[in-house]
């Protein structure tokens, strides 16, 4: 499972690394593991826009996005409107353990665009196919959980990424913007052998 700590009244942007146990929207994926009128905004990429659900006080998720499909490597933000510190575990079944397949494409990543890798395990960013394809003036958008607020890292046209910590690592769970100035399939090799 991937375990995420969402601070008080916080937004944290994730993705489930995993194939669902269950239902592969809301309640399947996070289920009631935050409190009443905690709010999720679904990233749909195909109109690039957010599909909103809150959970409710009866316990089930309401809203255009509570019945939204949820993919391995969907990005989806989580907000915490509680006073105390919550944390959610996204779980499910490790892809790729009974020789279904061995690589994940998201295809069509083009404009700006939110992601994350499909996979359970932390990975170096320049170490991804989607760093690699990304070209000169298109943009890596990280959120920085703690002051709640963007972190841009330019692509160059000589291949380095403005301002990036060497060996800079997408957690597992972890979702991200790109803008790209043409379209990308993203596809990325199982990183494990189970």
């Amino acid at each position: 499972f991937n375990k995420v700590t969402i601070g008080p009244n916080k937004l944290v942007l994730v993705n489930t690394s995993f194939d669902s146990f269950q239902s592969s929207d809301l309640a399947g994926i996070v289920g009631g593991q935050l409190p009443a009128g905690s709010v999720a905004y679904v990233w749909d990429r195909v109109s690039k826009t957010y599909k909103n659900a809150s959970y409710t006080a009866f316990g089930t998720w309401g809203g255009p996005g509570a019945a939204v499909t949820i993919l391995r490597g969907d990005a989806l933000w989580l907000k915490n409107v509680s006073s105390v510190t919550n944390t959610v575990s996204l779980m499910g079944e490790v892809p790729y353990t009974n020789n279904d397949g061995k690589t994940n494409t998201v295809v069509g990543i083009v404009g700006l665009d939110a992601v994350g890798y499909a996979f359970p395990v932390d990975v170096v960013w320049t170490a991804t196919d989607l760093a690699a394809k990304m070209v000169g003036g298109d943009i890596l958008y990280i959120w920085d959980v703690n002051g709640q607020d963007w972190v841009s890292y330019p692509k160059t046209a000589f291949g380095s990424w403005t301002g990036l910590p060497a060996g800079f690592t997408i957690t597992a769970g972890q979702s991200f913007f790109v803008k790209t100035g043409s379209s990308i399939d993203w596809t990325e090799v199982a990183p494990y052998t189970l």
